[in-house]
């Protein structure tokens, strides 16, 4: 479950009020594991548009339609480039069939039109700086030089980026005082969203000096030429990718060879409750439960002799064995919320992660039910399975899961100290679509929401 719900306190709260000198020998390892529950929270409330910057992006007024030519390699183009932008190039069959995998095309001749967001201000210079298509979606960088309203600003002007997706203002890449940004290095303006404002990646850049042709590799070894553009004296290259096919790494290519420049992500997927005001409703048949079974696998530090333990979950998903086991120790200051402190441990093929603990009671929550939130944070060595655990209303007997095509899974609860609590797994390929209580009150079924996002970066 989210940790912001296991701990009223909040994780950073309760991490700092331990007394950790109370576990001889062993503190700094409890503490590790509080402080990594509060990451854990921080991440998951952290969501929304990320900029991966690693460089910084660029984009200055004027503009020049020239772009350079790499020798000997064809860049590929969608074949219907023309229908989206006039005076595009059409595709061979090859590039037809790389362009419809979901690789970036350009076109021949930029759009003479910027999309501002909705208040851009007086502007008093404008133009497009870049523009494309991927996977069905036309993307572009537009930028506006507007007056700097501030008589502290070096300059009377400044100069706005708004990078727009499918003709909507997704975000900007970047701005500063006068009629040109200083930058440099290649940077991601805009990550996957999948529930909102862009389905594709935005990403743009100034060429290393010397450099005659930028590329884009895949691993399949397809690759896609950037075009080159000049505003003002700097030279800018920027691209797209579809998020469910990204490029390797960006090539620069110059007198002195090839640099290769690898892109690699982190990908937080979550679902998520989209409302707490539940309906009863009578299922239409009694549910199948599962009573989880096993010995918990306890890898808690300190060692010290728990009042409590057991499973919140267990069972075996797409081939992996999982489980959630607890214990309730003594929370060892008098400082802490409460005598006893509630940890948690996940295991996934074998491997455990300690999840921390909380001194704050009640452990599971308040008892409103509905807190299962799920979350995936990809990219740093989590499990091939999403798991939580949470609490149901008073009366909870059981919860599960239910999925799109109306298979569910469904796990007896434990009751913890009088909360019934259930740890619930799932394949992240095959995420549900609800989340089921069953108790003395029928059935609650929870709609989820799933949002995915992504955080780029560019590997000098």
């Amino acid at each position: 479950m989210p940790e912001g719900r296991m701990d009223g306190g909040g994780i950073a709260a309760a991490v700092d009020k331990t007394d950790w000198t109370q576990y001889a020998g062993q503190a700094t390892s409890v503490k590790r594991r509080g402080e990594r529950r509060r990451r854990r929270l921080q991440a998951g409330t952290a969501l929304g548009t990320t900029f991966a910057v690693v460089g910084v992006a660029v984009a200055v007024s004027g503009l020049d339609r020239g772009s350079v030519t790499r020798q000997g390699a064809a860049s590929v183009r969608s074949s219907s480039s023309s229908a989206m932008f006039p005076g595009a190039s059409s595709a061979s069959p090859s590039q037809t069939s790389a362009t419809a995998a979901g690789y970036p095309s350009f076109p021949a001749q930029l759009p003479t039109k910027p999309i501002f967001i909705a208040d851009p201000g007086k502007v008093l210079q404008s133009g497009v700086i870049a523009a494309g298509a991927v996977s069905g979606h036309q993307w572009q960088l537009s930028y506006r030089v507007i007056p700097s309203g501030s008589a502290a600003n070096s300059q009377p002007e400044v100069t706005q980026v708004d990078v727009s997706v499918d003709g909507k203002v997704v975000g900007g890449a970047g701005g500063g005082e006068g009629a040109a940004i200083q930058a440099s290095g290649y940077v991601a303006v805009q990550t996957d969203q999948a529930a909102g404002d862009s389905p594709i990646v935005v990403a743009t850049g100034t060429p290393t000096p010397g450099v005659t042709s930028v590329d884009l590799r895949w691993k399949n070894g397809t690759v896609v030429q950037v075009p080159i553009r000049t505003a003002l004296g700097t030279r800018i290259a920027a691209f797209a990718w579809d998020p469910a096919n990204p490029p390797e790494a960006v090539e620069q290519v110059g007198p002195n060879g090839v640099s290769k420049i690898t892109i690699t992500h982190d990908g937080t997927a979550s679902w998520v409750p989209t409302t707490f005001q539940k309906t009863p409703i009578v299922p239409a048949s009694p549910p199948t439960v599962s009573t989880p079974s096993g010995t918990p696998n306890l890898s808690q530090t300190p060692k010290v002799t728990p009042h409590d333990s057991g499973l919140l979950g267990a069972g075996t998903v797409a081939g992996h064995p999982w489980q959630i086991a607890y214990e309730i120790i003594p929370s060892g200051s008098a400082a802490n919320s409460s005598d006893e402190a509630f940890c948690t441990d996940t295991t996934v093929d074998g491997k455990t992660r300690q999840d921390g603990c909380t001194s704050s009671k009640p452990f599971g929550g308040a008892g409103t039910g509905g807190n299962l939130g799920f979350m995936e944070l990809g990219g740093v060595g989590q499990f091939p399975l999403v798991t939580d655990f949470g609490t149901g209303d008073p009366g909870t007997t059981a919860m599960g899961l239910e999925f799109a095509d109306g298979t569910q899974t469904v796990t007896a609860v434990h009751n913890v100290e009088g909360m019934p609590m259930a740890g619930l797994a799932f394949d992240p390929n095959n995420g549900p679509t609800y989340v089921l209580e069953f108790g003395s009150y029928g059935e609650y079924r929870i709609p989820l929401h799933h949002d995915t996002r992504y955080t780029w970066t560019f590997n000098w």
